[in-house]
């Protein structure tokens, strides 16, 4: 991979106010940037480029190994936004246990890997239509992150000699990261069980925790989860269809691809079908008016053009499992998550 200067922003690439700006992998990069350059190659959609950084952290000697936990929940995570929920379960079961072969984890850097990839397998089973084991593995997560979040408090009034550079990386993604990603997939678990109402309020919950952290990306994400979830609860269509216009709007000026095409389906499906959802979830569905909030008749195949667009380029991006997986999707009637 050609290499040059790391960023002195790549955190802020990854997981904070500029994900869309380019990034490479330097010469000499430790193991935990190469793993925030693959972070920010994925929320661009260069799922290729950033499964070419991920694989080698997995098998190469003398990378940390709640850093290679980190690069299998990443690389799962990305298989599974292409739709792929089966392919990304050995990688998140993967992370799994390395994350809990780490005994010495002084900046907790091993216990956020091993939420993420317990969140991660409980959005596999979204995916795969098994609630009963997502909701065993996100009671698992959220009892871990309670601990976590604890244990940070804990160590905030007093004794700071923890935190080298990385701790302080690791430890500023406590507070909201892991949050966050269980509260897309609680929603995500509440829609696939027709509890429309109860997504709202881990969707909103995550929505307010990415706006406190800084993260565009995960701003956006959880922007689009709350839309959806809202508008299936009984919201105003229109209402979630400008959010979602929106979302995918400022998605797209920030090169976050994969945010942009669920975001142009979603809408184009309220358009079509618009769901008004008692609020028990479960009595109903009726139709709205197919006219996009632009006042044109063909607002919903627009939007789905421009998703499929989309799509078109992340694939040319994707390395060819993930081309594979892709693929494959199209033949699912709702289109994969966002996780």
């Amino acid at each position: 991979m050609t290499t040059v200067a790391a960023p002195p922003h790549l955190a802020a690439v990854a997981f904070g106010a500029e994900p869309g700006a380019p990034v490479r992998v330097r010469s000499g990069a430790t193991a935990l940037e190469r793993w925030y350059v693959a972070v920010a190659l994925g929320g661009q959609g260069r799922y290729g480029a950033a499964a070419a950084v991920l694989e080698p952290l997995l098998t190469r000697p003398g990378v940390p190994v709640a850093v290679a936990a980190h690069a299998a929940v990443t690389l799962a995570a990305h298989r599974r936004q292409l739709g792929g929920h089966v392919a990304a379960r050995p990688y998140d079961a993967l992370g799994l246990r390395l994350a809990c072969s780490v005994r010495d984890d002084p900046h907790g850097l091993a216990l956020a890997a091993r939420v993420d990839a317990l969140v991660g397998l409980a959005a596999d089973a979204v995916g795969t239509a098994a609630p009963d084991t997502a909701k065993r593995l996100l009671y698992r997560a959220n009892e871990l992150l309670e601990r976590a979040n604890a244990q940070v408090t804990v160590n905030d009034g007093g004794d700071h000699s923890d935190c080298a550079a990385v701790g302080d990386e690791a430890r500023s993604n406590w507070s909201w990261r892991p949050s966050v990603r269980l509260g897309w997939v609680r929603a995500e678990l509440a829609l696939a069980c027709g509890d429309a109402a109860g997504a709202v309020e881990p969707a909103r919950s995550a929505l307010g925790l990415a706006r406190v952290s800084g993260s565009i990306r995960h701003v956006l994400k959880s922007r689009i989860v709350l839309a959806v979830a809202e508008a299936v609860a009984g919201a105003s269509s229109t209402k979630a269809v400008a959010e979602l216009d929106a979302a995918a709007e400022s998605a797209g000026q920030y090169r976050l691809l994969p945010l942009v095409w669920p975001a142009r389906l979603a809408a184009a499906d309220l358009l079509e079908h618009g769901v008004t959802v008692a609020l028990d979830a479960n009595d109903g569905v009726t139709k709205i008016s197919q006219k996009a909030v632009s006042d044109r008749v063909d607002g919903a195949a627009r939007r789905r053009h421009a998703a499929l667009a989309t799509l078109s380029v992340i694939q040319q991006r994707a390395d060819p499992i993930g081309r594979r997986l892709l693929g494959e999707s199209y033949r699912v009637p709702a289109p994969p998550p966002v996780m």
